[in-house]
């Protein structure tokens, strides 16, 4: 389906519409002479179709994204264990260096971390980070009180679609 097809078709809604003003009031009739007047089944069948391939191509490549991320993090894992290992036979054997043909490894002492989870409400003003952002659910409710709040309005949403395959 090309957005010439769907733009052909748009077309000729229009000039049905314009055409017949009647059917501006009623859908039904509208329904069907679009049906017997345009390709509007065959061109929803085939977005519908298109629709459910790009679902089914999202869904195999999440799966694999998955089986991915579950190789990575064994990999991962795979990883850490070395270091760990690595680090354990530095440390038994004290020594701080040792280099070979593949690589040179060294057991570095890092610098003092914080240790623990301090509860914000306990700590004093000046340790703690005070996070300024909108309440947007408060904001709709003030705007529907009529409240006037500065770059902010309501309107009405978009009309969404829903396509039932079963």
């Amino acid at each position: 389906m090309t957005p010439h097809e769907v733009d052909a078709l748009r077309q000729q809604i229009e000039r049905l519409v314009r055409d017949y003003p009647e059917i501006a009031e009623d859908e039904l009739l509208r329904a069907d002479m679009l049906d017997g007047e345009t390709e509007i089944a065959e061109v929803l069948t085939s977005l519908i179709r298109m629709g459910e391939d790009a679902r089914a191509m999202r869904d195999a490549t999440k799966d694999q994204q998955a089986n991915l991320k579950a190789r990575a993090d064994r990999f991962e894992r795979r990883v850490e264990f070395t270091r760990a290992l690595m680090l354990s036979i530095l440390s038994a054997a004290e020594l701080r260096k040792v280099e070979l043909p593949e690589a040179t490894v060294y057991l570095r002492h890092n610098p003092q971390q914080l240790v623990g989870h301090p509860d914000a409400d306990k700590l004093p003003d000046d340790l703690v980070k005070v996070e300024r952002k909108p309440d947007r659910a408060k904001i709709k409710e003030a705007l529907k009180a009529g409240r006037v709040i500065e770059g902010m309005t309501l309107s009405n949403a978009a009309p969404s679609l829903t396509v039932i395959v079963r």
